[in-house]
């Protein structure tokens, strides 16, 4: 298996940085290019005038702004790495949106957290990681925590 490509999707979560570690980690091993992305999703009702900003800028557009600048953050280890490393903000359902970046971009591989959710929470809140497994048109390589972690 061939790995040049390297998507890696983050909430900005202690587990999802773990994920990252990871995913760099494959990306040294392979000589991979790593793609960090961070989906920011839209507020289910309608924002825009509600608020209005002192800047004429809207809520998403400050959520973006907001992810940006914590993405930018993620994995200060890559200073000093020899891994390309790239990082986008999308605005959508989160599963989608990686599923298309990941074919965007022709990803080899997705590395990504679950939360580990059972039972009535699984249920109820459904499970990101699975529904990308199961549309994602490359492997998807899912990292659970531990209990210590959990």
């Amino acid at each position: 298996m061939d790995i040049h490509r390297i998507l890696a999707p983050t909430d900005f979560s202690d587990l999802s940085k773990q994920g990252l570690k990871s995913a760099l980690e494959l990306a040294q091993t392979f000589g991979a290019k790593l793609l960090l992305i961070h989906v920011v999703e839209p507020p289910p009702y309608p924002v825009e005038g509600i608020i209005p900003s002192p800047l004429g800028t809207t809520l998403l557009d400050d959520l973006e702004r907001q992810a940006s600048h914590q993405l930018a953050q993620m994995l200060p280890e890559v200073q000093g790495s020899t891994v390309d490393v790239t990082r986008r903000v999308v605005v959508g359902i989160p599963y989608r949106k990686i599923v298309e970046v990941a074919e965007e971009e022709k990803s080899d591989l997705l590395v990504m957290t679950t939360h580990g959710r059972t039972g009535l929470s699984h249920l109820v809140m459904g499970s990101v990681a699975e529904k990308i497994v199961r549309t994602a048109p490359c492997p998807v390589l899912t990292i659970r925590p531990t209990t210590a972690t959990a």
